[in-house]
């Protein structure tokens, strides 16, 4: 009984092992689809000013948060929030 269990596994695995190695068609419209994106996202992080944009409001954004940090408490939640929205607008 455990000979015959053991054949059905080892046959079981082969199989298994087998299937994987062959490519299925939409294992290689996955891979289209990742490079396509890849591309892309190589193409616009290329782009200088299209990155330097975001970082600039990211900063402003982080400089803004940073300040309020240091004028107001974690008590005073609605004081720092209003002071981080009015900051990030007079930039």
């Amino acid at each position: 009984m455990r000979l015959a269990l053991a054949v059905l596994f080892v046959a079981a695995a082969v199989t298994v092992a087998s299937a994987q190695g062959t490519p299925n068609k939409a294992g290689t419209t996955e891979s289209q689809e990742m490079l396509r994106q890849r591309l892309l996202l190589r193409e616009r992080f290329n782009k200088g000013w299209d990155v330097q944009i975001e970082h600039a409001q990211d900063h402003t954004e982080a400089g803004c948060k940073a300040e309020a940090a240091r004028r107001y408490s974690r008590i005073h939640i609605i004081k720092r929030r209003r002071f981080i929205r009015n900051c990030i607008g007079r930039r």
